[in-house]
């Protein structure tokens, strides 16, 4: 966990501020093609950084507070790299989580509250949206709602990632594989080449504006 850390340190201070911080002028500039190849720059660091991330916290972290608590069920999280679609993404990367979320709050509205599906799904997304944007914003000082509208933003593609199930099932039956595939790629490109590193332009691009306001 410790090494896992140090990488991390390592590749934000000579690989992604190094990035960031030539991109400021380009965002200033609004050009929309050298804003997308920093995108592509930033995108590879965060896609390991972000691997380091869930090494150190899902297998190291946990696991040393389980076997220090002497907790039996170490089931954290379950091969999310193979995700056929969105939703399943979210049901096997962190599984505390998931359990949490689909036994206090998802059952509760759509057995004990007679809910809809999709609007007992909606409510379990609100809320993860308010803790993501409460656990990004607050220590970067920039509660703007990017984490939450990032969070929200996986509904409309966990339907398109349905309806593409959809189609396979009753059009394509014999192409599973083919469609899975698919799926997965919306997954990766959505997480690793979209999401994170735009994420992480606009988090610190607002940073240094704010930062820049304070100097003037």
């Amino acid at each position: 966990m410790i090494i896992s850390l140090f990488a991390m340190v390592c590749l934000a201070a000579q690989y992604a501020f190094p990035i960031l911080n030539n991109s400021l002028k380009v965002l200033d500039e609004g050009n929309v093609l050298k804003i997308a190849e920093r995108l592509l720059k930033l995108s590879v660091i965060s896609l390991f950084m972000w691997l380091l991330m869930f090494f150190a916290f899902f297998h190291c972290g946990l696991n040393i507070i389980a076997e220090l608590m002497r907790f039996g069920d170490r089931s954290f999280y379950l091969p999310w790299w193979n995700a056929k679609d969105i939703a399943e993404y979210w049901r096997l990367w962190n599984i505390p989580v998931y359990k949490w979320g689909k036994r206090h709050v998802y059952l509760t509205l759509f057995i004990n509250h007679k809910t809809s599906r999709f609007f007992s799904i909606l409510v379990v997304f609100t809320i993860s949206a308010l803790l993501h944007e409460i656990l990004v914003g607050i220590p970067t000082h920039n509660l703007n709602g990017i984490a939450f509208m990032g969070m929200m933003g996986q509904i409309p593609l966990i339907l398109f990632t349905n309806w593409l199930a959809f189609i396979r099932k009753n059009l394509f039956p014999n192409h599973k594989e083919f469609f899975d595939t698919i799926g997965n790629l919306i997954f990766w490109i959505s997480f690793t080449i979209v999401g994170q590193p735009a994420c992480i332009l606009i988090y610190y691009f607002q940073w240094y504006a704010d930062q820049r306001g304070v100097v003037t």
